[in-house]
């Protein structure tokens, strides 16, 4: 369904385009929004565009017409997505509508089918590819296109505003810079504050594209507050505030603050929020904080105007004279089951519930099993599928805690959802919401980014989260990515957001500000390690230079730069004209010249910032003896340029001091597994480091006191270690520990350790690809470079270097089977079936079942750039 007109209006083109789109959209049954319509038209002109626009809205459409304007073509597409789960999903989604040969996935554990016409990938994957293959030439002034892109017609960017995100933020920007300039870009970005500059940036860096906005939701949003077991609209669809509720919520932090007792909790989690410990805690002393609540009560308080004196006796924790102590709050949280039973009774069902952390999701989700949502006859479907499921799982993982959890759940129409969780019980999980026999699941933010799980209403169960450093509100960006997953479209009429009553946060203020300006996407990027080997010219600093600068980073601090120098113009300008003064003339003229230059594509000087950690990183490169006096990259340089883990120096500093030769495949794996870890939350680990393990560390620990020394003296951050209390985990998987042998021993959820183990060997076969590569260079090991002292060669130096390029060679040949019998040893179990891609085989009556995928048929290996050479 379309609207001609609509499709004219906004598809400049000529009748054999417009033909085009009709043909795509006649293959859906819905009509098709303008600003798709936009879309379309700019890629079929030959132009790159990004849309920004709320989640739920369609925006995956323009990637799909990307891929059928691409198959017309005989040209290959990669769509890429930050997360595993997304990638996971999508693989899923793509080959039901283009067929299984026709779409392949490559996420790092998972190669399928990697030759397809479609590829979905993480976005590092993609970034690795790109570096891999002629790092060296793969710049912004550079016309050279990698054999293993020369057939793509198009590259997507899922949920491009993951720029902002620290960890991934750099490799989409380095993905972006280094594309060759005949793909077209379709970025696919939630609404931002700043998408122009985005857009500018992408085109001053790869090619001109267009910029699509779309600031309307698919399904009208209305904000509720739940207090006193009633829901209480607050914000109709149309963004009217209907009821507001001053001085009411936060009384508990006004108490604690009053006391001076608050503490704070550091935590770190992986892809979610952190302050779970927090409300786990809050949970457990509830009573201590009753009683500290008994300073505070609303409406009573009035800090304004409070004299020095009234001041420092409450600091003291007394009570001035004529001040009447608080009362007690007299409200209290509402439970999950309290708020789904209103819901229920609202007709708001099904609902994704949003708290922050693993612990308190899967808490609050039993909490709510004393109440059921489902029909006698629902219940006994989803035990069925249930069932079937569990048949397919290891025998000795069916007694899982998570498992008996979630079997319990689930016929009740609950469930939870978060990073720790197996990856079958994910797609499980996921499936029966998306076939609507759940009501409501229980899940952290992690849901949010890109899994497709639209619901009738959004619970945003905390407005607070834990970033690292503090508790703080969530930002306008956040609460809006939450609440993008309320409506589902063509059969909601709106979606709701509910906000419980927290005696934590005062509602009427929090609510301004969550539901206030969306912030920018700003840049995470930093100069890496393995980014300037991959990309070093000798001689030739320059040409870092320019791709340094070509960074969204260094675009937006001259964005900064000339927005203050236009400001001082002005104002000098004005000064000088309202005085009379010949400087008028000459500031006007600098102002002119500072806008045209701002007219200008192309890219700006490297900041002084930006130069002096490009400098940094080269000096400290050259100091550990990655790049030698001749300006090549030296023997461990060019392991390094094979290794895109963050620790990769410290890992090519273990490889080629010996260390590593020394150790079993289980005990390689173990070390390995060291680095996967970067948690440095509080971990209880009853593993012992056996002695020669034990001296492995002390040698390790004496590697990144160097390496951390000579980071320092160049001043550029230090390169991650590894954390103390994690160890042991891959040693007993690889000796066949079971996973719940390996639960009792160390305090990790199920998923946490399936994504370390998988995580280990990816890196394992990392260091492998890397050895391989180096062992069969056959220039590393026919030439030495000759050293030269007063004119005349010094054969006793370079003798010297002889002898330890051969003893360099003796231990990677000896590490080289060590590294694949230390990943082969932790295939087995549940890990072989969490590193295939889940599949819908099985059926009960009519429907289809999740259950794992088919083995990986695909022979060529990830670090492989031929795996992704094909026809179509």
């Amino acid at each position: 369904m379309y609207d001609r007109e609509s499709m004219d209006e906004h598809v400049e083109a000529g009748q054999e385009n417009l033909a085009g789109i009709e043909a795509f959209v006649a293959r859906y049954p819905f009509p098709i929004d303008a600003f798709q319509l936009e879309a379309m038209g700019h890629l079929l002109r030959g132009q790159s565009v990004l849309v920004a626009a709320p989640t739920g809205t369609g925006k995956t459409l323009v990637a799909e017409f990307a891929i059928w304007q691409a198959q017309q073509h005989q040209q290959r597409v990669i769509y890429t997505t930050p997360l595993k789960a997304l990638s996971n999903q999508k693989y899923r989604d793509l080959r039901d509508l283009y067929g299984y040969d026709n779409v392949g996935l490559v996420t790092g554990d998972i190669v399928e089918h990697s030759q397809a016409s479609i590829v979905v990938m993480t976005t590092e994957v993609y970034r690795n590819m790109l570096l891999e293959e002629g790092g060296d030439r793969l710049a912004p002034d550079v016309d050279f296109v990698p054999s293993s892109l020369a057939d793509v017609g198009f590259v997507v960017f899922d949920e491009l505003h993951y720029l902002s995100d620290v960890g991934r933020g750099p490799v989409w920007e380095e993905a972006i810079i280094c594309s060759p300039p005949h793909i077209q870009l379709v970025g696919l970005s939630a609404t931002v504050s700043n998408a122009e500059d985005l857009a500018s940036w992408i085109s001053r860096v790869h090619r001109p594209i267009e910029l699509v906005v779309h600031e309307e939701r698919a399904v009208p949003l209305e904000d509720y507050y739940f207090l006193d077991n009633k829901l209480h609209l607050v914000q109709d669809a149309n963004g009217n505030r209907v009821e507001r509720f001053p001085r009411i919520g936060g009384e508990a932090k006004l108490a604690q603050a009053m006391a001076r007792n608050r503490a704070f909790v550091y935590e770190d989690e992986e892809d979610e929020d952190l302050d779970e410990d927090i409300w786990l805690e809050r949970r457990k002393r509830g009573k201590a904080y009753q009683r500290s609540a008994k300073r505070a009560a609303r409406g009573e308080i009035e800090e304004t105007g409070a004299t020095q004196e009234i001041a420092e006796r409450r600091e003291d924790g007394q009570t001035p004279e004529g001040e009447k102590k608080p009362k007690r709050p007299q409200r209290r949280a509402p439970t999950p089951g309290e708020i789904l039973t209103v819901l229920r009774d609202a007709d708001m069902l099904p609902c994704l519930y949003f708290l922050p952390g693993r612990r308190v999701v899967e808490e609050a989700a039993m909490g709510a099993a004393l109440h059921s949502f489902t029909s006698p006859e629902e219940e006994a479907r989803i035990r069925d599928e249930v069932g079937i499921w569990l048949d397919r799982l290891p025998k000795e993982d069916r007694n899982l805690q998570q498992v008996h959890a979630l079997v319990g759940l689930l016929p009740r129409g609950l469930a939870f959802h978060h990073a720790g969780l197996l990856p079958g019980l994910k797609v499980l999980v996921e499936t029966l919401f998306a076939r609507g026999y759940l009501r409501a699941v229980f899940a952290t933010d992690t849901l949010a980014l890109g899994v497709n799980m639209p619901a009738r209403s959004v619970v945003v169960g905390s407005l607070s989260k834990f970033d690292g450093q503090e508790m703080r509100l969530l930002t306008p960006n956040e609460y809006r990515q939450l609440t993008g997953r309320a409506g589902r479209r063509g059969m909601d009429v709106h979606g709701s957001a509910i906000i419980p009553y927290s005696p934590w946060e005062p509602f009427e203020e929090a609510f301004q500000r969550i539901t206030g300006e969306l912030l920018p996407v700003t840049s995470s990027f930093i100069v890496r390690y393995n980014s300037i080997l991959n990309l070093w010219r000798p001689g030739d600093v320059q040409h870092l230079r320019r791709i340094c600068a070509s960074s969204l980073r260094e675009y937006q601090r001259y964005l900064l730069w000339e927005i203050n120098e236009l400001h001082r113009l002005e104002k000098r300008y004005q000064k000088a004209k309202k005085s009379g003064r010949k400087k008028g003339a000459a500031s006007q003229g600098a102002l002119q010249a500072l806008e045209k230059r701002r007219q200008k594509i192309g890219d700006y000087p490297l900041s002084r910032a930006g130069a002096a950690e490009l400098d940094g990183t080269i000096f400290a490169l050259r100091a550990l003896g990655y790049i030698g006096q001749n300006d090549q990259l030296t023997l461990k340089g060019r392991l390094l340029r094979s290794i895109f883990h963050p620790a990769g120096v410290i890992l090519v500093e273990l490889m080629t001091s010996g260390v590593l030769s020394e150790l079993s495949a289980h005990e390689l794996a173990e070390v390995c597994s060291w680095f996967t870890f970067d948690n440095d939350r509080r971990l209880n680990n009853r593993n012992v480091v056996h002695a020669k393990l034990t001296q492995v560390r002390r040698e390790l620990w004496q590697i990144i006191q160097r390496v951390h020394g000579i980071e320092e003296r160049a001043t550029i951050p230090y390169s991650p270690g590894i954390v103390a209390e994690f160890h042991g985990v891959a040693l007993a998987w690889s000796r066949g520990m079971s996973l719940s042998g390996l639960l009792r021993r160390i305090e990790l959820a199920e998923g946490d350790i399936l994504m370390i183990l998988n995580q280990t060997i990816d890196l394992v076969q990392q260091l492998q690809a890397a050895v391989g590569q180096v062992l069969d260079a056959r220039d590393i090991w026919e030439q030495v470079t000759p050293v030269m002292t007063d004119g005349v060669m010094n054969e006793r130096v370079a003798g010297r270097r002889t002898e330890q390029l051969q003893q360099q060679r003796e231990r990677l040949e000896s590490l080289r089977p060590l590294l694949g019998q230390a990943s082969s040893s932790l295939f087995r179990g549940i890990i072989i079936q969490s590193r295939t891609v889940p599949s819908m085989v099985a059926r009960v009556g009519d429907e289809e079942v999740p259950l794992d995928a088919e083995e990986d048929r695909d022979t060529q290996g990830l670090n492989d750039p031929q795996a992704f050479v094909g026809e179509i």
